[in-house]
């Protein structure tokens, strides 16, 4: 069950950002503040889609008739005043959305889910108007230059459905709904830099939005430089609750993997959930968030030596904090992973070997590795022959047998490994060495299983 708060007076952004007209925030600890959200347990969480559910005892506003004109919430009148004001600087995003999760046990990718947040404020600033409306690929391309990127993740989105906790029309409900209705691909995407992305949201998805009366301020600068998936959604939960008079979350095990969206099946055990992605997200979002996050151990709830439910602590940061956070978000991102664990004290750096691999800190997730493959592949370019390049595919980083850690690359066949293995491997070696800050200084191959057998090539040093 989550804990519930009532938002402090600073709000969820600044009072200049809210509309004069507009209504006092509804405090989610009111016993009649139908909008304010709850997250509900995993028996609530669990079975299929319900649309028009059972509303309990909850007492909520009626939107009224399909046929009645849209009635803007409080947040889509934030988003509104938010985007006039800031642009893309500040995002709004409905509480209802920070809270959903992909269905059917999936999850969107990082790009994907940092997109559907710049698209997600677009049509806020609009009253969720069901319309097609058209986003600048620079606004969600960064420094990457390509744009094949940006539309395949748009075609995630478009495939994908959210299970999302809420009201909807007059009752609280769980709705699986779609995204997108459409989305537009231009033909010569990749070469043309006017081609914008249009798309267009379901009407159940609008609905959902429009009526929100809760909603977090994500800082668009700090939400592109996250580098997972399990700390991008620590952050947006973050971000909609650490001014709130009670910024505690409590959350049983199933819900915060659901919320975290944490694959179905992985990391079953809690040890393994905690060092692979909590503890990492946590670490990650204390370094670019205006707050800080905690899971104190004494908030644990147990049953023998398992762990069914965890407390999650937002606090916000001092100036002196802040301040801090602010240069790190400026600083180059290639030493952050080695700032966060303190490695950037020593004068020269130090020998992976000798430093001991405790001294690297956890491995990347599946999200930091497909990250560093597209920076490689960057630094690459012009460097390595592009064709040879399409057929390599990020696997994983291992720790090495002569020491240090490698990025594995997966092979279309054996002579693309031979290939890039005999002429190319000390470009790849020399530009993660570079972009990782020697946190990983080797490159082997793996040939793709062909019938169970599966072939393996090794570095030369290996």
């Amino acid at each position: 069950m989550a804990g519930t708060g009532r938002r402090k007076a600073r709000g969820a952004v600044a009072e200049e950002s809210v509309p004069s007209d507009a209504a006092a925030p509804v405090t989610a600890g009111s016993a009649k503040a139908a909008p304010g959200l709850v997250v509900l347990g995993p028996q609530d969480l669990a079975g299929g889609a319900v649309i028009d559910g059972d509303g309990g005892a909850a007492a909520v506003p009626v939107v009224g008739a399909e046929s009645a004109a849209p009635v803007a919430g409080l947040t889509a009148r934030v988003a509104s005043a938010t985007f006039e004001r800031d642009g893309y600087k500040h995002l709004i995003k409905a509480a209802e959305a920070v809270y959903s999760y992909p269905a059917n046990g999936t999850r969107l990718s990082l790009p994907a889910q940092k997109m559907l947040n710049f698209m997600i404020h677009l049509a806020g600033s609009q009253n969720f108007a069901n319309k097609l409306y058209r986003l600048p690929k620079r606004v969600v391309r960064g420094n990457h230059k390509g744009n094949e990127r940006i539309f395949d993740a748009l075609k995630e989105i478009f495939d994908s459905s959210l299970v999302v906790i809420g009201p909807f029309r007059g009752r609280r409900s769980r709705a699986e709904l779609r995204i997108l209705s459409s989305y537009v691909r231009p033909e010569e995407e990749e070469d043309s830099d006017a081609a914008d992305i249009h798309f267009q949201f379901t009407d159940a998805f609008l609905e959902i939005q429009r009526s929100s009366q809760l909603w977090a301020k994500l800082s668009g600068p700090a939400m592109v430089k996250v580098t997972s998936t399990y700390a991008l959604k620590l952050y947006e939960i973050g971000m909609q609750r650490y001014q709130m008079d009670y910024p505690s979350l409590e959350l049983d095990i199933d819900t915060l993997r659901k919320l975290m969206n944490v694959p179905e099946g992985a990391y079953k055990d809690f040890g393994i959930l905690r060092t692979r992605t909590i503890d990492r997200a946590i670490a990650e979002v204390n370094q670019l968030a205006p707050f800080r996050v905690s899971m104190p151990e004494d908030k644990m709830k147990r049953k023998g030596r398992k762990i069914e439910a965890v407390t999650l602590d937002f606090h916000a940061k001092d100036e002196e904090e802040a301040a801090e956070t602010y240069l790190e978000r400026e600083r180059h991102s290639a030493g952050r992973r080695a700032r966060r664990i303190g490695k950037v004290d020593t004068v020269a750096p130090a020998d992976p070997v000798e430093a001991g691999l405790a001294d690297l800190g956890p491995l990347p997730d599946a999200d930091d590795v497909t990250a560093l493959w597209a920076a490689v592949l960057h630094a690459l370019k012009g460097k390595v022959p592009a064709p040879l390049l399409a057929e390599l595919e990020p696997e994983r980083v291992e720790e090495a047998p002569q020491g240090g850690r490698r990025l594995v690359l997966k092979a279309r066949n054996a002579a693309v490994a031979d290939t890039a293995r005999m002429n190319h491997w000390p470009s790849l070696k020399s530009a993660l060495s570079s972009l990782t800050a020697g946190m990983i200084e080797d490159v082997a191959f793996e040939v793709a299983a062909r019938k169970a057998k599966a072939a393996k090539v090794a570095s030369p040093e290996a």
